[in-house]
């Protein structure tokens, strides 16, 4: 039998590094003990198992079960796996039909034997809960030392260096933070050119000076506007600014300003308020300037085949290159230049090609959007026809079991031990049959998106490309983005998914 072993900590502690030895080694044991054979060991340290994203060895893992490369999992526990309820179904019901199990030790739970699955799903129910109460208690925590002026988070901001919960002045760029309002607010330097200022002196990044993981070795300008709009470069600590909303897409949401705590004078400032202010209204001021409705034709759609950073237009040369190669030069990226006219070009004929044939290029089309998206409405559907039918079968061992009682084949104890499985699992079926419920539902809409998107391409055959405020709108509703290849061809990606209607058609 060959095994796979994966253990995962939240930290990177060297206490936790240990705990992922020690799972390690376990699990060398168990399969010697069985004559079997491990094919891989699969390690995350330091994530979280509140979702399956940013875990790496996990996701090689079940690109390795797709290959058939071992015929079991080995895990310490459920939370060692996921502490998501729909993340680990979702890895369950793909490995069981690869006919691979999962072993999680501490529950003692085999996924391939009679009462896996209803094991599992109960365990997995209680992770989630144990996660949503922590991330509860968290937050509690982190409120309360707010509350006492003491700094909460992982990292400090740049120019700054935690010292416990207190911050303390970063003797080696907390005079750069001072230097790039200075510039900001009175050599009227723009977020552009103070990144481009940072990079040419080779200021490290601040998560690089943090140590932090992914860290990106250039100056954004999102992260100069990040240090721009910081209140704790006050000295007040301002806390609680955002809160999370789901703990399974972490998605964040901001707080009122009056529900935000604020204790003031808790640390060195490195600006006065009234450079603060100062600095909040001359970015809104900016960005009001900056949307005034004037875009070029193919704004926020063509983007870099290669880095995925969207192409700008330059009036001065009258068409676009990539984002990266405009910002950081030829280091990072070539320039994909591609003149506005020649780009018109290619889109219309692309169009004009679409709508030949009408109905024929268009079912061509879908027909590779559901291939690419995954489709399966009919899959769907037989499940869920499942799920009901065992639910019904279910309702009718539940009324079995009561005829058992009164007629004296059971006793109350027996009556309860079973009926509580029934109800058990009832309960996740349940669950699972409102979860495909809302997919079938996803999926029909679907086939009302697509069934919107042919009529949107049928009223092209109408429309004048050569009209260019026609063009756009087109461009606009029926195009998610266009890829711009160095050699200046391109790939357009259809808005199948989401289509928007053309008006006035």
């Amino acid at each position: 039998m060959r095994y796979a072993i994966y253990a995962r900590v939240s930290t990177d502690h060297d206490s936790q590094k240990e705990s992922v030895g020690h799972q390690i080694a376990f699990f060398n044991r168990y399969v010697e003990e069985r004559s079997g054979t491990i094919y891989d060991v699969y390690k995350d340290e330091g994530v979280s198992g509140t979702s399956i994203k940013g875990r790496s060895d996990l996701q090689r893992l079940l690109r390795d079960a797709r290959a058939k490369n071992f015929e079991y999992v080995l895990f310490k526990s459920i939370s060692r796996f996921a502490r998501d309820i729909q993340d680990g179904i979702n890895i369950k019901r793909e490995l069981d039909n690869l006919g691979i199990g999962m072993i999680f030790i501490e529950q003692n739970i085999d996924t391939k034997t009679a009462d896996g699955e209803l094991m599992f799903s109960i365990h997995l129910s209680v992770a989630q809960q144990e996660s949503e109460a922590t991330s509860k208690r968290v937050k509690f925590g982190r409120r309360e030392k707010a509350a006492k002026g003491k700094f909460n988070g992982s990292l400090p901001p740049f120019g700054y260096i935690k010292n416990g919960n207190i911050l303390e002045l970063d003797p080696k760029y907390s005079l750069i933070v001072k230097e790039l309002f200075r510039l900001y607010l009175y050599e009227n330097m723009g977020l552009y050119k103070l990144s481009r200022y940072l990079n040419n002196a080779g200021i490290p990044t601040p998560r690089t000076i943090a140590g932090a993981k992914n860290a990106g070795v250039l100056w954004q300008q999102s992260t100069i506007k990040l240090i721009l709009t910081n209140p704790l470069y006050t000295g007040n600590m301002v806390q609680n600014r955002t809160e999370t909303i789901s703990l399974r897409t972490n998605q964040r949401k901001e707080i009122p300003a009056e529900q935000q705590t604020v204790v003031p004078n808790t640390h060195p400032s490195l600006i006065s308020m009234e450079e603060f202010h100062e600095a909040q209204m001359k970015l809104k001021t900016k960005g009001e300037r900056r949307s005034n409705g004037q875009e070029s034709l193919f704004a926020h759609i063509a983007v870099c085949a290669d880095c995925g950073m969207g192409m700008h237009f330059k009036k001065d040369r009258g068409g676009y290159t990539c984002g990266k190669y405009g910002k950081y030069g030829k280091k990072y990226c070539s320039s994909h230049y591609i003149k506005a006219d020649d780009l018109l070009s290619k889109v219309r004929q692309h169009l004009k090609l679409l709508t030949a044939g009408n109905q024929i290029n268009t079912r061509k089309l879908v027909e590779i959007f559901k291939k690419e998206s995954g489709y399966n409405a009919d899959n769907l559907d037989k499940e869920l026809r499942k799920v009901e039918s065992k639910l019904s079968l279910l309702a009718k061992k539940q009324s079995r079991l009561l005829d058992l009682l009164n007629e004296g084949e059971l006793t109350q104890e027996e009556w309860r031990t079973q009926n509580t499985l029934i109800r058990n699992e009832n309960a996740l079926l349940s669950v699972r049959k409102a979860e495909l419920m809302t997919q079938v539902k996803n999926e029909k809409d679907l086939d009302t998106n697509i069934q919107v998107f042919e009529k949107q391409v049928k009223k092209l055959l109408h429309l004048n490309f050569e009209d260019e405020r026609i063009l756009k709108q087109i461009v606009m509703k029926l195009i998610q983005k266009i890829e711009v290849y160095s050699d200046g061809n391109i790939k357009i990606h259809y808005n199948i998914a989401h289509p928007k209607l053309i008006h006035g058609a």
